[in-house]
């Protein structure tokens, strides 16, 4: 696969583009992305689903512009798909081949099956992971879902509702609200009853209006994918919205491009979910780009990661991380320690995993600065660590990585992220576990240690003799608990 590729994703509203660079095998960053309100569907779907002139201009533009992108960024390759508003227009032939004919670039039109797939493949590969899910993306002419059971996508399905076909055809003409309702719920005879779900995966530009809308202003992230909330707890503030006149919208602070069409993606989503018998949802930052993206650097591996394989945590160490032997090592022998030290501090062994990411990345700072470097790497994971992780796990990661070597702070000075972070017990012992490493291996060498804890005493065994850096940082390691530290 190129190292440099761009994605192209043509949808009724939008027309969007992110370039990716891979940095090894599977892991990958997105270095750029460009998005132009093209809505190539205006006006089609009360002309025959025909696209018009001028809204296929717009579109044109926006991809000259994307080429342009592209090249500036010397991408090898170029993947473009087209959705809804293209594979039912009547005339798209003539619009596929004008795009060729001026910008080189070759428009795949995908089925709505397959572009349900597309958001299923990204939301399965890039989300936490989630044993039974249906993802709703819900478009500008279309609506799809993909059932998820089992780290599989089971079946998918594609609906004739959207948020600009809604517009055009109930809001524009005043139509009663119920008539509305009533169009969406004649294409529930689509969906199996094995969609039935209490979690539904999100995706989309409606779905992360939504979930910003909802999103507390204290809550600790700012970051929307993987944000969850309750369906229940927020379904009459979205029902009044699906049905307020469009000047009392700007209240809710929703972004002026999308407000014209957010009454629709509301009324579209809450029906759906109603039908679908949800209670949970978590959004997705993303969904058909990326997918169309996965499919291509995931062919040789059944169109997912490796076991254990978290391609943002890849792509940091590939990036930033200046010496991956000494990372293992920490890692190694962090994880020996939360073994070792178990009977004291009872920690439960699902922070295994933030514990062995935190000392994986612990020093990816050093290559910003090596002075302040804890709190270089606090940045490049709250940034960096997108995929695959909850908020707060993501959270978590960057504080152990923060506080390394240091003493925890008051917990008031804490209060914004206590409810993403566990109890500060559990930080503190994980903090110290992986400072101790560290300290352990201050001659950056593997010692080859060996640990037993008896008597509130941990006894380091070495078969290449004491690390003299190791004894006196240990004299100044703060240990929020009492405990002797031999080295042998």
């Amino acid at each position: 696969m190129a190292k440099i590729t761009a994605v192209i994703d043509i949808g009724s509203n939008s027309a969007r583009m992110i370039v990716c660079k891979k940095s090894s095998r599977y892991a990958f960053s997105i270095i750029y992305e460009a998005k132009s309100r093209v809505r190539i569907s205006e006006n089609s779907y009360e002309n025959g689903g025909c696209l018009q002139e001028f809204a296929m201009q717009r579109a044109l533009k926006a991809l000259l512009d994307f080429k342009r992108i592209a090249n500036a960024l010397k991408c090898r390759k170029i993947l473009c798909v087209a959705t809804s508003a293209v594979r039912d227009a009547p005339n798209r032939d003539y619009f596929l081949q004008k795009v060729k004919k001026e910008t080189s670039i070759n428009i795949k039109v995908i089925d709505g099956k397959k572009e349900a797939y597309f958001g299923g493949m990204a939301a399965l590969n890039l989300l936490p992971l989630q044993h039974e899910a249906v993802t709703i993306d819900i478009g500008g002419g279309s609506t799809e879902l993909a059932l998820i059971k089992e780290g599989r996508i089971i079946d998918t399905v594609s609906l004739d509702v959207g948020t600009i076909r809604l517009k055009e055809l109930f809001y524009d003409k005043k139509a009663n609200y119920k008539e509305l309702v009533s169009f969406i719920e004649e294409q529930f005879v689509k969906i199996p009853p094995s969609f039935k779900t209490k979690k539904v995966i999100a995706i989309g530009g409606t779905a992360r209006a939504i979930s910003k809308l909802l999103m507390p202003k204290d809550y600790p992230l700012k970051t929307l994918h993987a944000y969850e909330y309750s369906f229940k707890e927020n379904y009459n503030l979205l029902k009044k919205i699906a049905s307020s006149p469009v000047l009392k919208l700007k209240k809710y602070n929703i972004k002026k491009h999308r407000i014209d069409t957010f009454r629709e993606g509301v009324s579209i989503f809450i029906n759906i979910l109603n039908y679908l018998g949800a209670e949970e949802v978590i959004t997705s930052g993303v969904g058909v780009r990326e997918g169309v993206y996965l499919k291509d650097l995931l062919r040789s591996s059944a169109f997912k990661f490796p076991a254990n394989f978290n391609p943002s945590l890849r792509s940091l160490c590939d990036r930033f991380l200046i010496n991956e032997d000494y990372a293992n090592i920490i890692k190694k022998d962090a994880l020996k320690l939360f073994n070792v030290l178990k009977a004291k501090h009872q920690i439960n062994d699902r922070y295994k995993s933030e514990l062995s990411a935190s000392a994986k990345l612990s020093s990816i700072g050093s290559s910003i600065s090596y002075y302040r470097n804890n709190e270089h790497s606090f940045y490049l994971i709250l940034n960096g660590l997108n995929y695959g992780y909850t908020h707060s796990q993501k959270l978590l990661i960057a504080f152990i990585t923060l506080y390394q070597n240091k003493k925890l702070p008051k917990e008031a000075w804490l209060q914004e992220y206590l409810e993403l972070l566990p109890d500060m017990k559990t930080l503190q012992w994980l903090s110290f576990i992986l400072s101790l490493s560290k300290c352990l291996h201050k001659n950056l060498s593997d010692m080859n240690y060996e640990f037993d804890f008896k008597e509130e005493t941990l006894t380091v065994y070495s078969k290449k003799g004491k690390c003299f850096l190791s004894s006196e940082c240990i004299k100044e390691l703060y240990k929020p608990f009492p405990l002797a530290i031999i080295l042998q």
